[in-house]
């Protein structure tokens, strides 16, 4: 789909008028001001028959914003449509095939434009990060598109274009929307044109789109003092699509929550940015004319008759509704609809145990949940955190296709990249630097995932183009590390992040376990990614390595003790140890082990340690460990998380400031597919091209079967145990080395290769 595309730098940014709201931005939040409507700009075209046939329709389009687009009235099956990016750098678009919408004679074009992220609210998320003063740009929603067909360009945005206004009072990616469906659209005169020509810089988007991947019916409806509602018995993050019956002028609103307590929701564990939750530090303050506090809500402003609704430019995570202002007899018909990156699923694998599949689904689930776009960590954050992605990718990679995300990504980290080459806390940044040493550069652990997806790009995908087109942005990042004596850039750690050891009355990662320890190691860890992506690029990263092995010495006379353990002996600093090669593999998992016995079979490790601590474990023989906390039913346990029915992991074992809907504990599917299953992507890998198989005989089950889907074709293996002991069936395509040598010392073991 080039020939619309090529043509797309030609159109023309179009748009309503430009939004005002006041002074202090306070004006954002009204909900009964017209001029604040969303807008839609439309075109009508000619088509003659004859050429209906034959090449297709391309519709390309870049959005500054999100769109909602209807060919002839028909909505191009995606959701949530726009990237958001550094707009001032760089602004992808899409390319559809539109040839199913389009008809004989007279068509239509019409867009509507949405706020997204180009257009944010003035709401000062955790009292302080206000994204219309954080983000480099922000403005009035735009669009520029061209549909052509065989070299030949039909339509493209341009003064000609018309105005109307939409259903959309108010629209916010946080708060939710305002949608009067009585109204009835009018033509407002021509478009406001924002530029002749598309004076940015473009690029394809290397993502998937938005759309809707599946719906939930209502497990059960509730009519309570405070409205009706409705249970969907499980987590979701997507939006409702009802249909209901009301008189001229009712005013019905739908409140989304993630848990509820006696038929009463509970709204904190999303509220936007904790505005106007109590938090230990006082009611967390949202700005002028924000709402406090910030929940997720939709509010529908009726018309007699039938009804429909479904969110336009917006997506909540819930499993609850309450439905104001509605009788339960009205309502004709509701869904829940997950929406999400539409992500293709690579991994599968069925443990034959049934805690163990609940585990494996609601780790893939979660991970979907929190995916739009940009990695998220949270419906009421929505920020793609370094952090997560650093502790998840692995995970991540064996379950989804996200070679795009990387891409993308990577490119986000770059264009946010400081002059002295530090890297945001999120990409892209909105304003959040949590210790980090400077504003807009993020703690060590969270500027690790440039290297480190870098370097993943290759194991996974064979993307070495990817570390070569970053490789100046990464030498930058060495330099930068490399300025700092080793020990003040320790300072700027936050540690293993979500430890049950974390001390929060001290505030936000103030208390991890072996800090300090954790913030040398980060620095180590960042230079040995570095290191590996120069090799992996056929570049010069030696001077990487070798500071690499300096900070390795320097660590092991600081923090190792004459008992093997390092720093305070934690189980974090067991994972980190061994992971590292600062100490012997071994003697830290036993370490880990001991420590582990003793709190009675709790694991305290963070994101970081969790996912580093499993791998520590399987390498080292101690499977036996990481079955125990997996099957572990008291909390805290990743089972207690679950036990609610949500389907969803929480964000943390302590329900402080907690959402219920957070990826960041779903590392343990990385031990699922590469252990249990046996699929262990080699770490010297290029585009999965070596993998070991060596799957862990689990007594918690007699039967396994899983397979990843490599770039050179799927990967199974299946076993199970027989009365002569336990047989393992291999499939593998060409092009793909196995390495299955320990498993073949192994006694009782009989190994069969499938074609």
């Amino acid at each position: 789909m080039r020939d619309a595309a090529g043509k797309l730098g030609a159109a023309a940014w179009v748009s309503g008028p430009a939004y005002d709201y006041g002074a202090d931005d306070a004006g954002y939040y009204a909900t009964d001001d017209e001029t604040l409507r969303t807008h839609v700009v439309s075109t009508t075209f000619e088509v003659k028959a004859e050429e209906l046939a034959g090449a297709p329709f391309e519709l390309a389009l870049a959005v500054l914003g999100l769109a909602h687009v209807k060919v002839n009235g028909c909505a191009l099956p995606v959701e949530l449509l726009g990237h958001w990016t550094r707009y001032d750098k760089a602004v992808y678009f899409d390319v559809f095939d539109v040839s199913a919408l389009v008809r004989e004679g007279g068509n239509t074009l019409a867009i509507e434009l949405g706020n997204g992220f180009y257009n944010p609210a003035p709401l000062t998320l955790f009292g302080k990060y206000n994204l219309r003063e954080r983000l480099a740009e922000v403005g009035t929603p735009a669009v520029a598109a061209v549909l052509a067909r065989d070299g030949e360009v039909l339509v493209r945005t341009d003064d000609s274009w018309r105005l109307s206004r939409g259903m959309l009072l108010f629209n916010n990616m946080y708060l939710g929307e305002v949608c009067d469906l009585a109204y009835e659209q009018a033509d407002e005169g021509p478009v406001a044109v924002r530029g002749r020509g598309c004076d940015r810089a473009l690029a394809p988007a290397p993502v998937p789109p938005i759309r809707r991947t599946g719906s939930v019916a209502p497990v059960r409806t509730v009519a309570t003092p405070e409205g009706v509602l409705v249970d969907f018995g499980e987590m979701v993050s997507g939006i409702v699509d009802m249909a209901f019956t009301a008189s001229e002028g009712d005013r019905v609103e739908l409140v989304y929550a993630e848990i509820a307590e006696n038929d009463r929701i509970r709204t904190d564990s999303n509220v936007a940015g904790l505005v106007g939750k109590a938090t230990p530090r006082g009611v967390c303050p949202g700005g002028p004319g924000a709402p406090s506090p910030a929940i997720q809500h939709d509010v529908l402003l009726c018309r007699a008759g039938e009804n429909a609704y479904a969110s336009t430019f917006t997506y909540h995570s819930f499993r609850y509704v309450l439905i104001k202002g509605l009788e339960e007899n009205a309502l004709t018909r509701i869904e829940a609809v997950y929406v999400h990156t539409d992500v293709a699923r690579t991994g599968e694998i069925s443990c034959g145990n049934a805690d163990f599949d609940r585990l494996m689904g609601a780790a893939a689930r979660t991970k979907l949940n929190n995916v739009h776009d940009v990695w998220e960590d949270c419906s009421r954050e929505r920020f793609g955190y370094g952090g997560d992605m650093v502790s998840l990718m692995n995970s991540n990679l064996l379950l989804f296709d996200e070679e795009g995300l990387l891409d993308r990504t990577l490119a986000d980290f770059a264009r946010d990249q400081t002059e002295r080459g530090g890297l945001p806390e999120t990409a892209p940044f909105m304003g959040i630097g949590s210790n980090g040493p400077a504003y807009r550069e993020g703690p060590l652990l969270w500027q690790l995932a440039y290297p480190h997806l870098a370097v993943q790009a290759d194991r996974y995908y064979g993307r070495r183009d990817l570390i070569e087109r970053e490789w100046p942005g990464l030498t930058r990042f060495g330099n930068y590390l490399l300025s700092f004596d080793p020990a003040e850039l320790a300072e700027h750690c936050l540690g293993d992040h979500g430890s049950i050891l974390t001390d929060e009355s001290a505030g936000f990662g103030t208390c991890t376990p072996d800090k300090e320890f954790l913030g040398w190691c980060a620095q180590l860890w960042n230079l040995a990614c570095l290191a590996e992506a120069g090799e992996r690029a056929g570049r010069d990263g030696s001077r990487f390595a070798e500071a690499a092995e300096r900070l390795r010495g320097e660590i092991r006379a600081r923090f190792a003790h004459e008992d093997g353990s390092f720093g305070d002996g934690t189980q974090s600093a067991c994972a980190f140890a061994g992971a590292l090669g600062l100490g012997d593999a071994s003697q830290q998992a036993e370490l880990l082990v001991a420590d582990f016995r003793a709190r009675g079979g709790i694991l305290t490790t963070g994101i970081f340690g969790t996912m580093l601590a499993f791998d520590l474990l399987d390498r080292t023989g101690h499977n036996d460990v990481v079955e125990a906390w997996l099957t572990r039913t008291e909390h805290p346990s990743l089972l207690d998380m679950l036990a609610s029915g949500n389907g969803a992991l929480a964000e943390q074992f302590t329900e402080s400031l907690s959402s219920f809907n957070h990826a960041m504990f779903t590392s343990y599917a990385q031990w699922f597919m590469q252990t249990l299953g046996g699929i262990r992507i080699a770490d010297d890998a290029v585009a999965a091209n070596r993998v070991v198989i060596d799957p862990y005989f689990s007594s918690a089950t007699d039967a396994v079967s899983c397979s990843y889907q490599t770039p050179h074709g799927r990967v199974a293996v299946r076993w199970r145990r027989t009365a002569d002991g336990i047989e393992v069936a291999v499939m593998a395509p060409e092009g793909i080395e196995l390495d299955m040598s320990n498993l073949a010392t192994r006694r009782g073991v009989s190994v069969v290769r499938e074609a």
